[in-house]
């Protein structure tokens, strides 16, 4: 049965698509502009939503200035500068010491930030109500949403005492009539009542609202943190770093929903600080200085007794002063007494705060030792002074030593009680916090603008995306290189195919179409000039068959862009069938919908039109729609003759289209693909192709039934018909596998209905410029 058809290489399917282009993900990107324009509009509304919803945050910062400590330790003043002064500002421990919680717990406890009280909204909705309220007039609330905050309310805490398992819980506190309130834990019970003003006790829960200002019923959530989350919550709004490296400022910010707060917060932890540093220093210097009062006493009486001894030396011995060599081990000897005394002074000074085996004990004991073998080698190079003169030496040395002491500590003493009544230290205030004016959050424009560019990204991802995982196939360009199949052509949908239909659907009679029978040019005849010709023959208008017809747009219609589609597809498949076995040519389609039958339909009349003998087919003896498209009726067709009840003769029907006839599909039998496996389908074929130059035979779908495999390893050459988003690459892949494996030779494929997508508006401008220039002016009437 399969003789006369010669077999074709099978087609090569690739599973490894190529990635999307530059050039082909802007098409996609142009093409959905206005999906891509939806969306960045949408986001970018949330954000300006957002924007002017917010509760704005305003930022108020303080200046602190940190020097170089000023040193209050014993043994410090016979360092040198270098020694004294460290090598950087201290700034990096002062920030540390700023934001810990001896610093930031008395501001949270004066300005009530362990309490917080919000009123309950609906979201988004009461933030956008609440920006058009007056404070303290509250507005009213639609019917069952009484409840819910809706603008001008006001609550604010003088103090609220809570069990420790009611911490951190959210308590809600309901507005009474007569400005009463309840209060009541997360389970509903009710823990309080009371008035503004009037402190109320219940259940250990002691609580003072200053202010209440709102409708009856409307709730707000209260809640007492703990220690740990106040401060917690209040270090992420406080900000402390310094200004600029190594300039020792410090910059302290805090941020709240209320500005007057804000400044007055970041005055209070920076005076907070000020003060905190001064009784710092204060209190060391207090102990420094009680410690050097007890021991000014015994250094008064070591300088005391060491005189004595030297007076009475010098006495006995009538040594008034002593040699050069003896001057000498004298002037050395002192700076090493001094040292080690001073050394020792500030061990006992040390011993009182830390125990023997701490770090800075063990450090001066290191120190005394060395200053002591130090001490020891120097005076080993004096052992052959005279004794009379060593004694001297030593005499004269310790009453120095001993003054030297003495005075140095009355200095210290005195020093630190200036430092212990002064109120300055190493830090002070550069700049108070002024009223800030304008919010730090949320900036509007900024976030707009990041919604904007958010929300471009976002649609770009999303159609990329979309394009991506989708199933469907969408353009040509991935079908040829998925089937390597060549595209004759692309047919735009026709928008005046849709109108007529919809004409008929409302049994509406369009201006300028054929219904009647008048004689009607097409768009060949007038450039021809041709005479005119019956747009189709049969019934009247009242005729029901004709009634229930539908519309053919190379004939009922306008030319228009899918007609000129249609006219290169024909001109590129003369040559296929030129080349085929025979020529039928086969027009089916992977799945339903694809406009198999429009697109085989308009062919057979274009190919008429161009002078050739063609013949029609509806081989969809299922649900064939050609009768109606052609105005025919549908019994009597290729079922009764392959059925053998009628000779091909009598089912060949004219069209009214010259050189176009038309065999209907007949009344649908019970199966058909019976029929088509007889011998009769293949002796027709070959019977009418002596007798027209085309047959174009519209099958049913591949992939629904066998019909069109059986009808297509008949064709000599078969066209798959595919629709954008109609069908997807596996479904492609599956029918020019199945038409391969009956034998069909699969020439290539035609896309209907293409969308105009924006990315081809140029395209579409040239053909739509070239149509109009090459229709004939308009008829100039003269007057009567």
């Amino acid at each position: 049965m399969n003789s006369s058809v010669s077999r074709t290489a099978p087609v090569g399917l690739r599973n490894n698509v190529d990635a999307f282009s530059a050039g082909e993900l802007a098409r996609l990107i142009v093409d959905n502009v206005w999906l891509i324009v939806g969306i960045v509009a949408v986001v970018t509304g949330l954000a300006a939503l957002y924007a002017f919803a917010a509760t704005p945050v305003y930022s108020a910062d303080a200046l602190v200035k940190v020097d170089f400590p000023q040193p209050n330790a014993l043994g410090q003043a016979s360092k040198t500068p270098e020694q004294v002064v460290p090598p950087t500002l201290p700034t990096e421990a002062e920030i540390q010491i700023i934001q810990s919680r001896s610093v930031i717990a008395p501001v949270i406890k004066k300005f009530k930030q362990d309490t917080s009280i919000t009123p309950n909204r609906i979201p988004v909705i009461g933030a956008i109500t609440s920006q058009f309220a007056t404070p303290g007039e509250p507005m009213p609330a639609p019917i069952g949403l009484g409840s819910f905050a809706w603008g001008g309310e006001e609550a604010s805490v003088g103090s609220l005492t809570v069990p420790a398992w009611l911490e951190d819980e959210s308590l809600t506190l309901t507005a009474l009539a007569g400005g009463r309130y309840r209060l009541t834990d997360p389970k509903g019970r009710t823990l309080l009542t009371g008035a503004p003003g009037v402190p109320s006790q219940a259940n250990g829960v002691a609580l003072t609202m200053d202010r209440l200002v709102a409708r009856p019923g409307t709730e707000f959530t209260l809640v007492r943190f703990s220690d740990v989350k106040a401060i917690e919550r209040f270090q992420h709004q406080l900000k402390v770093s310094e200004s600029g490296k190594d300039t020792g400022v410090v910059q302290i910010i805090y941020e709240n929903t209320d500005p007057e707060l804000a400044r007055a917060i970041a005055n209070g932890i920076a005076q907070g600080y000020i003060a905190s540093h001064i009784a710092q220093h204060r209190t060391e210097a207090l102990t420094t200085r009680d410690f050097i009062v007890g021991e000014l006493p015994k250094l008064h009486a070591n300088l005391t007794q060491a005189e004595a001894e030297l007076s009475q030396y010098r006495t006995a011995s009538s040594s008034m002063q002593a040699g050069t060599e003896a001057a000498s081990y004298l002037q050395g000897s002192i700076e090493f007494d001094r040292q080690i005394a001073m050394l020792k002074v500030q061990k006992a000074a040390l011993e009182s705060h830390f125990a023997a085996n701490s770090r800075d004990v063990q450090t001066v004991n290191s120190q005394l030792e060395l200053l002591q073998n130090a001490k020891s080698a120097f005076e080993a190079r004096f052992d052959q002074l005279p004794a009379s003169e060593r004694r001297s030496a030593d005499l004269t040395r310790n009453v120095k030593v001993a003054e030297d002491i003495y005075v140095a500590m009355v200095n210290k003493s005195n020093e630190l009680a200036v430092t212990q009544a002064g109120t300055l230290g190493n830090v002070h205030i550069i700049d108070t916090a002024l009223l800030p004016v304008d919010p730090v959050k949320p900036k509007r424009p900024l976030v707009i603008g990041v919604g904007a560019a958010g929300g471009l990204i976002a649609a770009f991802l999303y159609v990329f995306v979309r394009r991506l995982w989708s199933s469907a196939l969408e353009n040509s360009l991935a079908a040829e290189r998925h089937l390597n199949l060549p595209v004759f052509g692309h047919v735009l949908f026709s928008d005046e195919q849709a109108r007529l239909d919809r004409a008929q659907s409302l049994n509406l009679q369009p201006a300028k179409k054929g219904l009647s029978g008048r004689a009607q040019q097409t768009g060949a005849e007038r450039i021809t000039g041709s005479p005119p010709r019956l747009a189709y023959s049969g019934s009247a208008p009242q005729d029901p068959v004709l009634a229930g017809g539908r519309f053919l747009l190379a004939t009922d219609g306008y030319d228009d862009m899918p007609l000129e589609a249609l006219r290169g597809i024909r001109a590129s498949l003369q040559r296929q069938i030129q080349d085929a076995p025979n020529n039928v040519l086969v027009v089916t389609g992977a799945t339903p919908g694809t406009g198999k039958s429009f697109i085989s339909s308009n062919l057979a009349v274009l190919s008429a039109e161009a002078g050739k003998r063609v013949l029609l087919i509806d081989g969809d003896m299922r649900r064939g729609q050609l009768a109606a498209i052609m105005k025919q009726t549908g019994a009597g067709g290729l079922a009764e003759v392959l059925a053998g009840q009628v000779d091909v003769n009598h089912v060949i029907r004219n069209t009214g289209v010259h050189g176009l006839s038309f065999i209907a599909a007949g009344r649908y039998p019970s199966n058909p693909s019976r029929l088509l496996s007889t011998p009769r389908m293949q002796q027709l074929l070959d019977r009418l192709g002596e007798l027209y130059d085309v047959i174009i035979v519209d099958t049913p779908p591949v992939l629904a039934v066998s019909d069109a495999n059986l009808i297509a390893s008949l064709g000599g050459s078969t066209v798959l018909v595919v629709r954008p988003s109609a069908q997807s690459e596996r479904e492609l892949e599956d029918t020019a596998q199945s038409l391969d494996r009956a034998g069909a030779r699969l020439i290539g494929m035609i896309f209907n209905a293409m969308p105009r997508r924006r990315s081809e508006k140029r395209s579409y401008g040239y053909a739509a410029a070239y149509a109009a220039a090459s229709a004939p002016p308009p008829q100039q009437h003269g007057a009567s």
